[in-house]
């Protein structure tokens, strides 16, 4: 095995490594995203009072009680999208696996989406800065991790083309 062979190796190794992580961070999300995007208002009602009721028998559940307040006053729709949105960042997550550059593309794009919804949709108290760093970061990172295995385009170990146009034969020589 050649040093180009195990260093290819290991930048795949560490691929796949960062997108188990990331398909259970999305897949996750996805889940909830659907839970809540999908319960009824009867439903929303009965985990409310059942924290309420917590928060008066014991104070420390209060903010949990504020917390519960604040999501369920969000509309239903804004979880179905992000819910979706988290699905197709989970796609990319499947097609960079297979180290397809289009996998990159879906996986970014729905990550700026799902930044960009609590800003366009919600009051600044939902946005989660922290998040949003963790994304570039992982966007960053698989970026330049794919670039380096070859998948958008070129080989993984580029060589400068060290000849010269004079050095090259003329179709009559």
């Amino acid at each position: 095995m050649t040093l180009d062979e195990n260093t290819q190796k290991k930048g795949i190794r560490t691929l796949h490594i960062l997108l188990i992580i990331s398909f259970v961070y999305t897949g996750m999300w996805a889940l909830c995203h659907f839970m809540l995007g999908l319960t009824g208002p009867e439903t929303r009602q009965t985990m409310l009072e059942v924290y309420q009721s917590m928060a008066e028998q014991n104070e420390s559940f209060s903010a949990y009680a504020i917390f519960c307040e604040k999501l369920f006053a969000v509309p239903q729709w804004y979880f179905l999208i992000c819910g979706l949105l988290d699905a197709v960042s989970f796609g990319g997550l499947l097609l960079m696996w297979r180290l397809r550059k289009n996998g990159f593309h879906c996986y970014t794009l729905a990550k700026l989406l799902l930044m960009l919804m609590p800003l366009l949709f919600l009051d600044r108290s939902y946005v989660g800065f922290g998040d949003m760093m963790m994304a570039a970061l992982f966007i960053a990172y698989y970026f330049f991790l794919m670039k380096s295995l070859g998948a958008f385009g070129g080989t993984p170990t580029t060589q400068p083309d060290t000849s010269s146009p004079s050095d090259t034969p003329k179709d009559g020589e």
